[in-house]
């Protein structure tokens, strides 16, 4: 009998450890990677890109669709829609003319960004990311940079480049469905005057699944896991289950 209880206490004991380290590791990142391609599955969830830059009404600031340019390993660019230059630098997501940006809609779960990468740039690379946090699906169409905010996108920051390709952070709790990264708009403030382009290669954060109770998951949800309290609780009622068999048995 004393081998029994030995063995349930070493299986609790296991269980218990494996729910510490599942709490402690916190959320497992993933990458999404665009090398000629607009569109990119990790997880089971799809990443697709698509491009816009201010070329409606007569002061050019209204957004509408722009054309993607694939740039394999150096990652996307974008070309706006008024004639301009396929020739570098101008095949680049860039703020030179018109201000381009990246809307990525992540579909099968939210997600939080942390960092995206630029695999080319010229000259600076300052960039302006945005999370939807609106109602409905997240559309920029007919939106300025100015009035993103009033019409459900949050902005995560405005973010100074040192022109150097690479990682790019992005600091945030926020989970959404729908993120927009662009050239810097010129809606923040402390930024220098000079001229960004870069080519996106590729952005990295987590879903819901791994933090099912993050701003903007909602709590449950498919592929969501237990949350560490949850697991805990369970632990503690196999615990005194166990304990109760031992007053049984003795008895």
């Amino acid at each position: 009998m004393n081998i029994m209880r030995t063995q349930a206490s070493k299986r609790l004991a296991c269980l218990l450890a494996g729910v510490a380290m599942s709490s402690a590791g916190g959320a497992m990142a993933t990458t999404w990677t665009f090398n000629n391609t607009a569109s990119n599955t990790q997880g089971g969830v799809t990443a697709t890109a698509t491009a816009w830059a201010n070329t409606v009404g007569g002061a050019n600031v209204q957004l509408a669709s722009a054309y993607l340019t694939y740039n394999g390993s150096s990652g996307l660019g974008i070309r706006h829609a008024d004639s301009e230059s396929t020739s570098s630098p101008q095949h680049a997501a860039d703020n030179d003319g018109r201000i381009e940006s990246f809307l990525f809609n992540f579909a099968g779960d939210k997600v939080n960004l942390t960092s995206t990468s630029f695999g080319w740039v010229s000259g600076d690379s300052d960039y302006s990311v945005y999370a939807y946090t609106g109602a409905g699906a997240g559309s920029v169409a007919g939106l300025t940079y100015s009035n993103l905010t009033s019409n459900g996108w949050s902005l995560v920051g405005h973010y100074n480049s040192n022109g150097s390709a690479g990682s790019k952070p992005i600091s945030s709790s926020l989970f959404s469905s729908y993120w927009l990264i662009g050239a810097y708009n010129g809606t923040g403030s402390g930024m220098d005057s000079t001229k960004d382009y870069f080519k996106l290669a590729s952005v990295t954060g987590s879903t819901c699944a791994s933090s099912p109770t993050a701003p903007g998951c909602g709590g449950g949800g498919t592929g969501q896991v237990p949350e560490p309290g949850t697991m805990l609780l369970l632990g503690a009622g196999l615990l005194g289950l166990t304990r109760m068999t031992r007053r049984r048995r003795a008895s």
